[in-house]
């Protein structure tokens, strides 16, 4: 009857409201979770009168349910997630194409952004501010943070937020491009975010399991964290050099420490990192081109 209801557009903000929380109910009981699941998208898909707190819980629901014992919900549900990361970011490209003349905001406060809230920047558009705080959330659940808008997130791993985060950035350059807000965001949190992960004192190992971190030196990076790192700096190399001048200065040179010949094989070998020798040469040169 939901998705009935959903497919006719007969839904309106308030409804969508209602159909939310009665979704969430059926989640926190366990039951049709995969039908929860292609209720939240064909919800979220078929219009956009889910804004805000409404889509937060939506998504909120999504990854509780990627966490879940039975493996059909949990694939299901992180295919969910990331269609869903990906949407609200297209919602921004929309809302942008609607009014393709207007300037870029001139008077953001850097100040007031440097406190993470609940509330997006005043200057953005609803989807934008909706995307906003959803990126700022991935970032600070990365670096293992509390959210400040996906409230209700009882678990999350570093290797799956680091996935979500490469999508966005590989994707929606533009809107890092067109909102300070968020070239912000990308600069004070993520790029602190990647140095932090990089650094030899290692804090993201509380995201290995026990058993790994007794069988492994404290001193070793983690596989799935390093090549999941290592593509997020490719893209911020490549696509966003011009925003991120000296940052990237930095990024190269902590790659450079990574193809350290005394390094593990592991960590240099082009079979399984995204980063060699020779793509590194080709970063550099590409880097070094955008400065001339």
């Amino acid at each position: 009857m939901m998705q009935r209801l959903i497919t006719q557009q007969a839904v309106d903000q308030k409804g969508a409201r209602y159909i939310t929380d009665t979704l969430w109910l059926l989640m926190e009981s366990g039951t049709e979770e995969v039908k929860v699941l292609q209720t939240v998208t064909l919800l979220l898909t078929s219009n956009a009168v889910v804004h805000g707190d409404t889509l937060a819980r939506n998504l909120v629901l999504c990854f509780r349910l990627h966490f879940t014992k039975d493996c059909t919900t949990i694939n299901t549900a992180g295919a969910t997630v990331r269609q869903l990361v990906s949407l609200v970011f297209k919602r921004v490209v929309a809302e942008d194409g609607l009014n393709p003349d207007q300037p870029e905001s001139d008077e953001v406060n850097l100040e007031e952004l440097k406190i993470p809230t609940n509330q997006a920047p005043k200057g953005l558009g609803p989807c934008a501010a909706d995307a906003y705080l959803m990126f700022q959330d991935l970032v600070q659940l990365v670096n293992a943070d509390q959210p400040y808008w996906l409230i209700g997130i009882t678990e999350m791993t570093r290797t799956f937020g680091l996935e979500l985060l490469e999508s966005v950035l590989t994707n929606f350059s533009s809107v890092f491009f067109k909102h300070p807000e968020f070239s912000f965001l990308l600069k004070e949190r993520v790029c602190a975010l990647v140095i932090k992960l990089f650094s030899p004192n290692i804090k993201y190992r509380n995201s290995v399991p026990a058993s790994l971190q007794q069988a492994t030196p404290l001193d070793k990076p983690y596989f799935p964290i390093s090549m999941r790192l290592l593509r997020v700096v490719s893209i911020l190399i490549q696509k966003y050099h011009s925003l991120l001048v000296t940052e990237c200065e930095i990024l190269l040179s902590l790659i450079v420490k990574f193809l350290d010949p005394d390094k593990p094989t592991w960590q240099r070998t082009s079979e399984f990192l995204p980063i060699n020798g020779g793509y590194f040469i080709q970063l550099f040169v590409c880097y070094q081109k955008r400065l001339i």
